[in-house]
């Protein structure tokens, strides 16, 4: 196989998927024609291009070969848009004007539900088995149904299995005779016995800053409160108000965190500030990578605490698509087969954590190698708490109405009430 450097040529476009996928067709519903583009290149069909982040390539390297001795089909490694408004960018006009200039594609979250959509993606239920898609556990099934299917038929293959967990100072707690806090008004009890302002010490924070990180922890609480965040519904009102409490009521929870990032919010548990906190996977390497710092019980991973409905934590990620257009289509399938089958799975678990996932296949292979991320994979799968993230179909737009609106309450600019009613009557305007 080969790798070489993603499609360089970008045409940046506005709106998302869905914006783009309605201004592609015309009346008929069939694709306009755009000039600008070329017809697809003739290709020799024992090549198949694949593309995915780069980071990604040396575990796919690591398969790859056996896939072209069986086959006789080389695999062309590209560098793939590392956001899914990027993707929306590098390949939506593209898609519309019936080319590809891959043939099987690593698709986002805000990118894929537009395609599928759209029409623009191959379905996937008859190119891979059953058997590889009953490889999730029963907790993926509500996320595979909503971000990776559209109209009864699965288009994506998940591969990336982005879910917040609730990191704890178990030696904090320990020595201060606190339980670990399992509901969050045991979460506001154990918080009051820790924060201390004065000194900059809180029991919990996040990277709330905007564009994009304040809408990912009230999407995380809401999920907790059983509320459709999209809908501004009363569940989500309870969200919102509990963020404020944490801040303003309890004063548990930093307010300097609304314009901090990950990495400030990294920085403030490694300075031994805060006691437990919501954070993507990522935090377990950063951690461990402070070597002066790092002990196990710094950062154990609990089950979240649960909100009105039960322990959550919504899942996002990464998947595997084949483009309608794909020039070697059949060859797509026979690759998408290979990287997702139940036995190629461990190996690219173990050459690069982004493709850990829930699957019976990776936690029984890996089960004993001591990996605390798959391990709290494994704690989170059977406590039922992963569950999907919210959806609307214009999902760049929607979370910034959110975003918007709750940094409004969250000041004091806006009380809670407008703040919702305002919310439903935006929400619906994206949807006209």
């Amino acid at each position: 196989m080969t790798s070489k450097k993603g499609f360089s040529r970008r045409t940046f476009l506005k709106g998302t998927g869905a914006a783009l996928a309605g201004t592609a067709f015309g009346v008929s519903g069939h694709f306009k024609t755009q000039g600008i583009f070329a017809p697809n290149v003739v290709r020799a069909q024992d090549q198949v291009v694949l593309a995915v982040q780069e980071f990604a390539h040396p575990a796919l390297e690591e398969i790859l070969p056996k896939f072209e001795e069986e086959t006789g089909l080389k695999v062309v490694l590209e560098g793939g848009p590392a956001s899914g408004i990027d993707m929306q960018a590098r390949l939506s006009t593209a898609y519309a004007a019936g080319n590809s200039p891959y043939d099987v594609v690593s698709d986002a979250d805000e990118s894929a539900p537009g395609f599928m959509r759209a029409g623009w993606l191959e379905p996937l239920d008859d190119v891979i088995p059953e058997e590889t898609w009953a490889d999730f556990p029963e907790s993926m099934n509500e996320t595979i149904e909503v971000w990776h299917s559209f109209d009864g038929a699965r288009y994506r293959f998940p591969h990336e299995f982005a879910i917040g967990y609730f990191f704890t100072r178990n030696d904090w707690l320990t020595e201060r005779d606190l339980p670990v806090p399992t509901t969050w008004e045991e979460m506001v009890e154990v918080g009051k016995e820790i924060a201390d302002p004065a000194n900059d010490i809180w029991a919990t924070t996040d990277g709330l800053a905007k564009p994009g990180l304040l809408y990912v922890y009230l999407a995380y609480l809401a999920t907790q409160a059983g509320g459709d965040i999209f809908a501004f519904d009363e569940p989500t009102a309870t969200a919102f108000q509990f963020l404020y409490d944490m801040i303003h009521t309890h004063q548990i929870f930093p307010e300097t965190a609304l314009n901090q990032d990950y990495n400030a919010q990294n920085e403030l548990y490694m300075a031994d500030r805060v006691a437990f906190m919501r954070q993507w996977p990522f935090f377990q390497g950063v951690a461990e990578g402070n070597t002066d710092w790092f002990a196990p019980e710094k950062v154990k991973i609990e089950l979240p605490p649960a909100g009105p409905a039960g322990s959550k934590s919504w899942v996002g990620g990464w998947g595997w698509t084949i483009p309608v257009a794909a020039p070697n289509k059949e060859g797509a399938k026979e690759l998408i087969k290979f990287i997702t089958s139940p036995e190629n799975a461990p190996i690219l678990a173990r050459g690069q954590s982004w493709f850990v996932m829930p699957r019976k296949s990776i936690l029984e292979a890996m089960a004993d190698e001591g990996n605390p991320l798959l391990e709290a994979m494994g704690v989170y799968s059977e406590a039922g708490v992963p569950a999907p993230r919210p959806f609307h179909p214009r999902i760049v737009e929607a979370q910034t109405l959110v975003e918007d609106l709750a940094s409004l309450y969250l000041t004091d600019q806006a009380s809670l009430a407008d703040v919702m009613r305002q919310g439903q009557r935006l929400i619906q305007d994206l949807e006209v």
